[in-house]
């Protein structure tokens, strides 16, 4: 649903609003309602409407100055529509320059008002989805750059692209959080922006770069002191703690969650990273022996002897990298013999060390916790298998092994899903089904589906084949299947913009203006 919030200072319009439109049935929800330009503004910050339609001449802000207000105030920026009881283009015109996406003259006409609200749902969607796009790729991009810092890769074009994306300052301290959401199964549709909405909230960020997913539930926040809202200190992690304590976790799709908190560092921004990140991973095991702890602050921790508790405890020696090389090794391969020998010989190690339960657990949690790396590396989404083996850590199943294996047989299986052909075919396949399919209902998420590939994945492919983002390119093709329409066919150009795979024929309008210089109508002169 599409927030709205309406604001006129006649109460029979706002009447008329509610009586004459089915709101829910169009997708839309008021959320809220205002006789007057300031009483609006406030509501509008605090109920982030996607749409605002609002009178233009009122009490207090007129609706220009409010829609200018929320321009210089409120990102992002919600559409509006503008109503007026005066036929004045000079109002129309000032209305459009200022960012509205409709003008619309009292008294209203029904049908010219759901005309209207069909069209700024349409813009608000296509903006939303290119904006989509664009994100995903970008927090694709900070986790790939995390993994690199983290295994240990140095250079300075790495420092810069570490400061760019982060926008971090020279000699900035840097903080990072961990949050990991346990998803509810039963309501895993809900999207992931609502929790990057609550950790922006939370941390007070502005710049959605700093806030990336890193597979399996974990999201990474990454700070700095130039943030307004920066803290590191233990109060900061008291208010956070409090905060979270108010929150319901079903309301973002999750049965529950854990935020573990680093320590600021003033050190080389790689090495800042870097040394943040290895606090996070210590506070990852502890919280997965210690479930009970759902914030976790590292330096209210870190003179605490059980927090120091490491794999060499009790042992004399520490538990061996090879076994967890091996597994991850096997399963970038093209082999399920060698999948399932992995696994046994990291059970017979594991058996071997003769460790304590504890320290059984720990080996346990950390191979879950480098092969959800890996599979996020591969865009491949393994949350339940992954949650169905460090669930069965926790209770001791003497079916770990069992579920081990077949999380990295699920795993193989879905890396080695297109290995049979090569991947400039897989590539040349999925642009021919976007040539296919352009005038259907199409997106990024179904045709990830459909090739059980990630949607982050999937942009990549179009802009390396295409040269243009998959929003871009698919406009592309539709207006090039109506020009073909309007050359080869007398339609008129609302039915050209239904076939070509348009639901609204104003931004059919505007994209065609966009690819070929010259309107529809100008179009259809000239070549039919």
């Amino acid at each position: 649903m599409l927030k709205v919030v309406l604001v006129d200072d006649e109460p029979s319009v706002l009447e008329g609003l509610h009586i004459f439109v089915d709101w829910q049935g169009m997708g839309f929800e008021i959320v809220g309602e205002a006789s007057d330009g300031l009483a609006s503004f406030p509501l509008i910050c605090d109920t982030q409407p996607e749409l605002v339609i609002c009178d233009i001449r009122m009490p207090g802000l007129n609706g220009l100055e409010l829609i200018e207000k929320v321009n210089a105030n409120i990102k992002p920026v919600p559409k509006f529509i503008i109503l007026s009881g005066y036929d004045d283009f000079s109002y129309a015109q000032k209305a459009l320059q200022l960012g509205a996406v409709g003008y619309l003259v009292k008294p209203l006409d029904v049908e010219e008002l759901k005309s209207e609200l069909s069209r700024a749902a349409c813009i608000i969607e296509n903006e939303r989805n290119a904006r989509q796009e664009s994100l995903e790729l970008i927090r694709h991009t900070a986790n790939q750059l995390y993994n690199d810092i983290m295994g240990g890769k140095r250079s300075e074009r790495l420092r810069r692209k570490a400061r760019f994306l982060f926008d971090i300052p020279e000699k900035a301290k840097i903080q990072m959080v961990q949050f990991i959401a346990d998803e509810d199964e039963e309501n895993n549709s809900t999207p992931k922006n609502r929790i990057y909405t609550l950790l922006m909230r939370l941390f007070g960020i502005s710049n959605e770069n700093c806030v990336f997913y890193s597979g399996s539930g974990s999201y990474i926040v990454v700070r700095h002191d130039s943030m307004r809202a920066f803290s590191c200190d233990a109060k900061f992690a008291e208010q956070l703690a409090q905060q979270l304590r108010g929150i319901s976790p079903e309301n973002y799709g999750m049965s529950d969650f854990w935020a573990l908190i680093g320590s600021a560092s003033d050190n080389d921004v790689l090495e800042s990273i870097y040394k943040c990140g290895k606090q996070l991973e210590q506070l990852h095991t502890y919280c997965m022996l210690h479930p009970e702890s759902k914030v976790v602050y590292y330096e209210a921790m870190h003179k605490n002897p059980v927090f120091h508790e490491h794999p060499g405890s009790g042992t004399g020696m520490v538990f061996p990298e090879l076994p967890f090389n091996k597994v991850v090794n096997a399963l970038k391969g093209n082999c399920a013999q060698e999948v399932a020998k992995a696994v046994d010989d990291f059970f017979y190690e594991l058996d071997r060390s003769g460790g304590s339960r504890r320290l059984y657990s720990i080996h346990l949690y950390r191979l879950a916790d480098v092969i959800r790396k890996m599979t996020y590396a591969y865009g491949i989404e393994a949350s339940k298998v992954l949650l169905k083996f460090t669930k069965s850590v926790d209770d001791m199943s003497p079916n770990c092994k069992k579920l081990a294996l077949d999380m990295c047989n699920y795993i193989f299986e879905k890396q080695n899903a297109n290995n049979i052909k090569p991947l400039s075919l897989l590539e040349d396949e999925i642009i021919g089904y976007i040539r296919a399919n352009c005038r259907k209902n199409l997106s990024l998420q179904s045709i990830a589906e459909n090739f059980s590939l990630p949607a982050v994945i999937i942009s990549k492919i179009v802009k390396k084949k295409t040269g243009r983002k998959f929003n871009d390119y698919l406009n592309y093709l539709r207006i090039e299947y109506a020009k073909t329409l309007f050359a080869s066919a007398d339609m008129k150009i609302a039915a050209v913009s239904r076939e070509a795979g348009y639901t609204d024929y104003g931004y059919f309008i505007e994209k065609f203006k966009e690819f070929t210089g010259v309107s529809p109508s100008e179009y259809k002169k000239r070549y039919s």
